[in-house]
C-alpha cells in the first residue's frame, strides 16, 4: 500500500511539473532555462514509465536492462558516426576550423577514457583527480549537448506562435547574387509560413548586408528569389545593411514596426541555427518566434555544435550555474583524495 502510495505521489509530482513546463513553453519558448528543466524531467518520466511497465510485464526490467547495458556500443557508435561526418565535412566544405568540431568530438570520445585509464594506473593522489575531473567535464558537456539538442528539437516540433506581423529571412552568403543551396532553404520555408497565414498577409523581410565577396547585399539577392517564387513586390520589404544576426533582427524590426505595429516577427533560419536565433530576439526584447529551414544533414552536426559553443559563451550565468553541481563532486572527490593517499 504505502508503495502505491508512493508511486501516485510522484505521478502527481511529474505531471505538475510537466504542466508548469508546457505552461511556461507555450507562454515563452526561448528561455534556455526550460532545457535544463525538461531534460531532467524526460528522465524521470521515463524512469517512472519503467518502473511501473516492470511491475506490470513480467521481464520488462530485464530488457530494459540490455539496453543499459548496450550504451557503451551506442557512445562508440555516436563517436564513430562524429568522426565520419567530421571527415565528410572537410572534404565538401574544407578543413576550417569550424567544420572540424564533429571530427574532434569524436575523437574525444575514443582519446579521453584512454587518457583516464592511463591516469588511474599512476596510483596517485593528482593522477585519481585530474581523470576524476575528466570524467566529470564529459559527463557536463554530454549533459549539455543532450539538454540543448533535445530543446532544440522540441523547438523545432512545436512551435508557439501568434499572428505574424512579417517573415524575417535571415540571410547567408550568396554566390554572384545568387542564392546558395542553404540559404534557399530558409527562403523556402519563410515562404511556406507566409503563405499559412491567409488572413493579414505577413510581409516578407529578406535581411542581410553585403559581405567583401558578394557583389550586392544578401537581402536584394533574396528578394530576387522571392519575387521569381510569386511573392508580391508589395509585400517584400528588403533590409540590405545588416552585418549578424542581432544587426538583422533589430534592422527587420524598425522596417516592419514602421508599418504594422502588432504582430509577431517570424524568424527564418537555418534549422540548426533557430534556438539561438530565438534567444538573441528575447534578449533585444522582440516579440518574435524563430523557425528553421532545411539543411544539408552531412552540415548539421558541425554546425550544431558550434551553435551549442555559442550558447554557452551567450548564456554564461546559467552554465555556471549548471556547472555548479558538478564541481562540488569534482571539490568532494579531490577532498576525499588529498585526505587519504
Amino acid at each position: 500500500m504505502e508503495s502505491v502510495l508512493a508511486q501516485l505521489v510522484g505521478w502527481v509530482f511529474l505531471a505538475a511539473l510537466w504542466w508548469l513546463f508546457i505552461r511556461q513553453y507555450r507562454k515563452d519558448p526561448r528561455r534556455l532555462g526550460l532545457a535544463a528543466l525538461l531534460l531532467p524531467l524526460v528522465f524521470f518520466t521515463i524512469s517512472a514509465v519503467v518502473d511501473l511497465l516492470t511491475s506490470v510485464i513480467p521481464g520488462f526490467g530485464f530488457l530494459f536492462s540490455i539496453v543499459l547495458v548496450l550504451t557503451p556500443l551506442m557512445v562508440v557508435v555516436f563517436g564513430a558516426a562524429l568522426i565520419y561526418n567530421g571527415i565528410l565535412m572537410c572534404r565538401r566544405e574544407g578543413a576550417k576550423p569550424a567544420n572540424l568540431l564533429s571530427l574532434a568530438a569524436g575523437l574525444s570520445v575514443f582519446v579521453l577514457p584512454v587518457i583516464a585509464v592511463l591516469l588511474i594506473r599512476i596510483e596517485s593522489w593528482w593522477s585519481y583527480s585530474l581523470a576524476f575531473v575528466l570524467f566529470m567535464a564529459s559527463v557536463f558537456t554530454a549533459s549539455l549537448f543532450a539538454m540543448l539538442l533535445l530543446y532544440a528539437w522540441v523547438h523545432a516540433r512545436y512551435p508557439s506562435k501568434g499572428e505574424a506581423a512579417a517573415v524575417v529571412v535571415l540571410g547567408a552568403r550568396t554566390i554572384n547574387g545568387k542564392v546558395t543551396p542553404l540559404l534557399r532553404g530558409r527562403l523556402d520555408k519563410g515562404i511556406d509560413l507566409h503563405q499559412l497565414q491567409a488572413s493579414a498577409r505577413p510581409f516578407m523581410v529578406p535581411t542581410g548586408g553585403q559581405g567583401h565577396d558578394e557583389e550586392e547585399p544578401e537581402g536584394v539577392s533574396m528578394a530576387r528569389y522571392l519575387r521569381e517564387q510569386g511573392i508580391a513586390d508589395e509585400q517584400i520589404l528588403v533590409e540590405d545593411r545588416a552585418r549578424d544576426t542581432l544587426e538583422n533582427l533589430e534592422f527587420s524590426d524598425a522596417l516592419v514596426r514602421a508599418q504594422r505595429p502588432d504582430g509577431q516577427l517570424w524568424l527564418v533560419t537555418s534549422d540548426y541555427h533557430a534556438l539561438r536565433a530565438a534567444m538573441a530576439s528575447r534578449k533585444l526584447g522582440l516579440d518574435a518566434r524563430a523557425f528553421g529551414g532545411k539543411t544539408a544533414a552531412y552540415y548539421r552536426p558541425s554546425a550544431f555544435l558550434r551553435e551549442c559553443v555559442a550558447i554557452v559563451r551567450d548564456q554564461k550565468k546559467l552554465m555556471v550555474l549548471l556547472a555548479l553541481p558538478f564541481a562540488l563532486a569534482v571539490a568532494g572527490m579531490m577532498f576525499v583524495l588529498t585526505t587519504t593517499f
